[in-house]
Parts: structure tokens; C-alpha cells; sequence
């Protein structure tokens, strides 16, 4: 009876390790999805409304729920004129903001390094580089949902191996 009671623990334990992973890819994943589309929204938002840049973090801030925040707390530092640039506001308050998220160094300094797409002074221009931005994000995710789909299934199958022959070789 311990040893049944055993082998379901070990392989409920290495199945759980796997699923814990596989969550957290898809999380990563989750949240490049929702960067892609608060960039297309800034785009759209420059491009179409000729919105200003602290009006569209009020904006993003009040509508956005994964980083309303952080949104929130960039219009107010905007809004302060304290003589930082906006490239400065986005990289410190996204810096805080990414710690707590499980993307890749690579991913957060992609995310990091958004404001020096919006180098032109006009909006057509402006438009332009976020496109070239969001572009490369797009391609980027595109990329990762398709390794992460099948890394998954590889990765759940190699748990639920693991704890399979665990039990094998202890009993």
C-alpha cells in the first residue's frame, strides 16, 4: 500500500514539476502577446487620434490591465515635467514592472528598448517605427508560440517519463 501511495506521489510530483513549466511558458508567451498588442495600440493611437505621448499612457493606464500601472505611473511622471525623457520614464518604470515576470533577459530588454522606435518628431513617422517595431515583435512571438506548443508536449511527456522511471528504479 506505501508503495502505490509512493508511486503516485513521484509521479504526480514530476508530472506537477512539468506543468509548473509549461505554465510558465505559456505565461511568457501570454504576456509577449500583450505587449504586441499595447504596441499596435500605441501605434494606432498616434497614427489615427495624433494622440500625445502622456495621453496615451492615460490611456493604456486606464484600460489595460496587465500593466495599468505601470502605464499609470508613467503619464503621472510625464506629467511632472521633472526633465527626464520619456525613454528614461519607460525604461525605469518597465524595468520594475518586467522583474516580476517570467520573460527572458533578451525579451524584457526587447520590451525596454520600445521608445527609441519613436525617434521621428511627426506622427507619420513615429507610426513608421513602431510598425518596424512591432514587426520584429511579431515575428519574435510568432516564433516562440510555435517551439513552445511543441516544447510543451515534449516537456510533459519527458515529466511524466522521469517520474515513470523513478519509480522503476526505487521499487
Amino acid at each position: 500500500m506505501v508503495r502505490i501511495i509512493g508511486t503516485l506521489l513521484l509521479l504526480a510530483g514530476s508530472s506537477g514539476i512539468a506543468y509548473s513549466y509549461c505554465n510558465e511558458q505559456n505565461e511568457r508567451l501570454k504576456i509577449l502577446r500583450v505587449m504586441r498588442e499595447i504596441f499596435i495600440r500605441i501605434k494606432k493611437e498616434i497614427e489615427y487620434l495624433k494622440a500625445s505621448i502622456p495621453e496615451i499612457c492615460l490611456n493604456l493606464g486606464e484600460q489595460n490591465q496587465t500593466f495599468s500601472e505601470v502605464f499609470k505611473d508613467i503619464y503621472q511622471e510625464l506629467e511632472l515635467n521633472n526633465g527626464r525623457s520619456f525613454n528614461d520614464i519607460w525604461h525605469i518604470h518597465f524595468t520594475s514592472a518586467l522583474k516580476k515576470v517570467p520573460l527572458k533577459e533578451a525579451e524584457k530588454e526587447m520590451i525596454k528598448s520600445f521608445p527609441e522606435s519613436l525617434i521621428y518628431r511627426d506622427s507619420e513617422g513615429q507610426a513608421g517605427g513602431i510598425e518596424k517595431y512591432i514587426g520584429e515583435i511579431s515575428k519574435y512571438v510568432d516564433e516562440i508560440e510555435t517551439v513552445i506548443k511543441n516544447k510543451n508536449k515534449v516537456i510533459m511527456c519527458m515529466g511524466i517519463m522521469a517520474g515513470m522511471i523513478t519509480v522503476v528504479i526505487l521499487f
